[in-house]
């Protein structure tokens, strides 16, 4: 059977060019990113210890810049290997339970030591942390909370969790990093049980 005139679609002449997707427009939309071997390397640079600190807790923990910059003492438990954090939305304080790495509690614990409870653990304003961050990283503080997520999948991190730790409120939020570092599927199909 072959097909008539008016079935035949004519397509006007495409260059290659015309049909490559710029990987600029692309990239723009995904979250801006550090590798892991990135972050440490200029972690390491940092040579002010309460500046350094305050990046690898970002980088630790993946709070926005305003929940690091409320945090107190007293919402360190150490024994449990949580933080509660609070943020600012619509003129309304909101709180979660956020859990610590060992290695970063310990980091903490160190760090913390001579604190009263009601002591802020990163006393500086947003302003001035935005500044430290572009001064020895090259970047922004929520690029730190980025590179969080995007490690905590490439680690084999849980989606649900990651959504309950960065505080987004929608999942569909949380779900853009699966763009940049997609889950196994066939890793997880191992995870199901038949018999």
């Amino acid at each position: 059977m072959g097909a008539d005139i008016k079935d035949v679609v004519v397509l006007p002449n495409l260059s290659s060019q015309d049909l490559t997707i710029r990987a600029e427009s692309v990239k723009s939309d995904l979250p801006q990113y550090w590798e892991r071997a990135e972050v440490a390397a200029m972690l390491d640079h940092i040579k002010n210890h309460e500046h350094q600190m305050l990046m690898r807790f970002l980088w630790m923990s993946g709070v926005r810049i305003s929940e690091a910059i409320t945090l107190r003492r007293q919402d360190l438990d150490f024994e449990n290997y949580t933080m509660r954090v609070r943020w600012l939305k619509s003129r309304k304080y909101h709180e979660r339970v956020v859990p610590l790495h060992p290695r970063l509690r310990d980091l903490l614990r160190l760090y913390t030591a001579t604190m009263k409870a009601e002591d802020r653990v990163f006393p500086m304003t947003r302003q001035r942390a935005w500044q430290l961050a572009q001064k020895l990283l090259g970047g922004k503080t929520h690029k730190l909370r980025h590179s969080f997520a995007v490690n905590w999948l490439r680690c084999g991190g849980d989606l649900t969790t990651l959504h309950c730790v960065l505080g987004h409120s929608k999942i569909q939020t949380t779900m853009e990093y699966l763009k940049i570092a997609p889950v196994d599927q066939g890793k997880e199909l191992l995870k199901v049980q038949f018999d």
